[in-house]
């Protein structure tokens, strides 16, 4: 997410959006139809509550429109508004050469291995996405430096 932040930042601060923004925008973009604000939380990997507020936040800047879902009464679906089309119609194509400038040093068999290698962790991490954590081992604290041979049980 970093990288890809770093890559999107001169185009979206442009237009004063942050990463998250803008990546939501792209979403959309590239659904070709409105989605649940859940769907694009997840594909965020953002909380629901994170995913509000960001859609307030580009509700309130004009660029996207919440309006009921046709046939589900209890959803609602995000909509691009024009201004946000014409500000994603303009970025992504930069964005795009930006990346395509940035791998250009790799050998084609690289940039191969490379989108076969986010292919495959972007489809495990949406798998894992729906599923609880897996156990986390705890971490081992670093010991201070003259700190050994001290009985601290003595005190």
């Amino acid at each position: 997410m970093a990288l890809l932040a770093e890559i999107e930042r001169p185009p979206r601060e442009g237009h004063g959006l942050s990463a998250s923004a803008f990546q939501t925008l792209a979403i959309l973009d590239g659904a070709g139809e409105p989605l649940p604000g859940h769907v694009i939380a997840e594909r965020l990997l953002v909380s629901s509550a994170s995913m509000t507020s960001l859609v307030d936040t580009l509700e309130r800047r004009g660029l996207v429109e919440r309006r009921p879902h046709p046939t589900d009464r209890r959803k609602v679906l995000i909509h691009l508004t024009p201004e946000a089309q014409r500000v994603v119609d303009q970025q992504l194509p930069a964005i795009h050469a930006v990346i395509t400038q940035a791998i250009s040093t790799l050998p084609e068999s690289d940039r191969e291995h490379l989108l076969t290698a986010l292919t495959t962790i972007r489809a495990r991490v949406s798998l894992m996405a729906g599923q609880p954590l897996p156990p986390a081992k705890a971490r081992r604290r670093r010991r201070t430096e003259g700190a050994e041979g001290i009985d601290r049980s003595a005190r």
